[in-house]
């Protein structure tokens, strides 16, 4: 992992005073939660899901200490990055909102992937995504560069069919205007995060060309309710 970008995203965290931090959108938000975990782990880390992540069978999650009993929430000691979910079929599901609250108020820093991508740089989210609770401190919005010169299809587009239909988009490829309409479109990117600072991320930088990256930054900056936005590459995206 590119050590610059989790500083940097850390800095920007601890300015805005933040602890509790839902993760969102497509191209790396598990690898940006797990760079995060890293980055804070001195304070005691909290992991979790409102909706659903890999299984442990699935992949390896390099924490040290994964507990799957939704009914009882884990201590987080400083020094140690926790895991809490709930099994649910093939996949971790979520715990109940109230404990996660309650329990977030004991570690030093929660952290909570809002919803899924299917490991695509894009997605448009659904009716029912993406899942923050309210109480958090900030939104990082995760989206991945390298899908920007690609197909516009469901290789690199999460729900690319409700996209297409709640935009009326014809393209071909994923531009920067199709990054564009994702910033304003109220399913785009921004999705449920009008009451939190939002730390916009573009992963997979070294995917995409110089001008590229220098135009997406560009158009993040012009939005609004961005808090701050940064580029840069985690390997071994999820």
């Amino acid at each position: 992992m590119t050590f610059s970008l989790f500083d940097e995203l850390g800095t920007h965290i601890e300015s805005l005073s933040a602890r509790r931090i839902a993760v969102t959108g497509s191209g790396g938000k598990t690898s940006i939660i797990i760079g995060l975990a890293d980055q804070f782990k001195e304070e005691g880390v909290l992991i979790t899901t409102t909706t659903h992540l890999a299984s442990p069978r699935d992949m390896e999650y390099p924490f040290d200490e994964i507990a799957i009993d939704p009914n009882n929430p884990p201590k987080v000691e400083p020094g140690r990055q926790v895991l809490w979910a709930a099994p649910d079929s093939d996949k971790l599901g979520s715990v109940d909102p109230e404990l996660l609250q309650e329990a977030s108020k004991l570690a030093g820093y929660t952290l909570i992937e809002a919803d899924g991508a299917r490991r695509r740089p894009f997605k448009f989210h659904n009716e029912g995504e993406p899942v923050i609770p309210p109480w958090v401190d900030c939104v990082v919005a995760v989206v991945g560069l390298s899908g920007i010169g690609k197909r516009l299809d469901e290789e690199t587009f999460h729900r690319v069919g409700e996209y297409r239909a709640a935009t009326g988009s014809k393209e071909a490829w994923i531009t920067l205007d199709t990054l564009d309409v994702l910033l304003d479109h109220p399913d785009g990117i921004l999705k449920g995060t009008s009451a939190h600072p939002v730390i916009l991320v573009y992963n997979q930088s070294d995917a995409a060309r110089d001008e590229v990256v220098a135009e997406a930054l560009r158009l993040g900056r012009t939005k609004k309710r961005i808090t701050a936005v940064l580029a840069g590459t985690c390997r071994g995206e999820v």
